[in-house]
């Protein structure tokens, strides 16, 4: 509901991490609702009766300073989200990499050290509350790889026994649309989350396919149920191969040995889903319609 109230404040901020910085010209309400949400109006736009009336439907926060921010992770906070001027280190070529973590016992300085070992040439490193934050990276042949930043997860659970969770952002030119593209990969992290949560790493081609079932118009889906879903969900062992074999590019070599199966067997299963099915596996339409099918078939369970 509070998202909402933007259409009667167009020049409210609104963030789903609790703002931690101060401005004075802002009243910062929160919703808890399913999940936190923060809405900054400036004092100027809101009259004393909307004030009341907000104040008794949704809670005044006072920001927590409990992680300061200064240099340019204070710049590159106030850019991202209080719209100020552009940090003087901005680079012609960045990425944002996002990170979540579930609570720790520990100290956060101790983990905080930890992440900023694996980041230590970033231009800045930004806690946004206890459990997110953002590492801005400038590009470099030395940047890291999705096989890297899985290393990093495994040895951050090694040491601190969390879960983290990470998303690549795309390199990035200069200015324009820089703040718009962080708040459009956010809101791909957090639908990434919730609908891939046994994955670590992100990235924008990863998820794509699985932000797209997830929000198939109602025919298309349908259909995609009648045609191919109801028969991978009657056979866990075929939709289980099928998503396999088209996630290892059709090798069939790469996804015998991925399933411990001979390829003999994984042939003849081929042959079984195109039999049910009638579906042509060699077109990259079919291909790209199948792997859908996959993914809704396993997260409808």
């Amino acid at each position: 509901m509070l998202k909402k109230l933007q259409t009667y404040f167009p020049t409210a901020i609104a963030t789903d991490v609790s703002p931690s910085l101060e401005r004075n010209d802002l009243y910062w309400f929160k919703d808890d609702g399913n999940k936190p949400f923060w809405l900054g109006v400036p004092k100027s736009e809101i009259s004393d009766g909307q004030l009341e009336l907000l104040s008794t439907l949704y809670e005044i926060v006072s920001l927590d300073h409990s992680v300061s921010l200064i240099g340019s992770a204070k710049e590159w906070h106030s850019f991202l989200f209080n719209e100020d001027k552009p940090p003087t280190n901005l680079k012609t070529n960045i990425r944002f990499i996002q990170f979540q973590i579930n609570t720790i016992d520990q100290n956060i300085k101790d983990l905080e050290m930890a992440i900023k070992e694996f980041f230590h040439k970033c231009l800045a490193f930004i806690w946004l509350d206890e459990s997110n934050g953002i590492v801005i990276e400038e590009k470099t042949e030395m940047a890291y790889s999705e096989d890297d930043f899985q290393s990093i997860s495994v040895t951050l659970e090694s040491d601190f026994y969390i879960k983290s969770f990470f998303y690549i952002g795309k390199f990035r030119n200069g200015t324009r649309k820089l703040r718009e593209d962080f708040f459009l990969e956010r809101e791909l992290f957090l639908e990434a989350i919730k609908h891939l949560s046994t994955e670590r790493i992100f990235s924008f081609e990863k998820i794509f396919p699985t932000i797209l079932a997830a929000n198939l118009p109602k025919a298309a889906s349908e259909l995609l149920y009648t045609d191919i879903i109801h028969i991978l969900k009657e056979d866990t062992e075929l939709r289980d191969t099928m998503k396999v074999f088209l996630e290892h590019n059709s090798n069939t070599s790469l996804a015998a040995k991925k399933l411990f199966i001979h390829r003999n067997t994984l042939q003849y299963r081929l042959n079984r889903f195109s039999e049910k099915t009638n579906i042509d596996l060699k077109e990259i339409n079919s291909v790209l319609t199948v792997y859908i099918a996959c993914l809704l078939a396993k997260n409808k369970g």
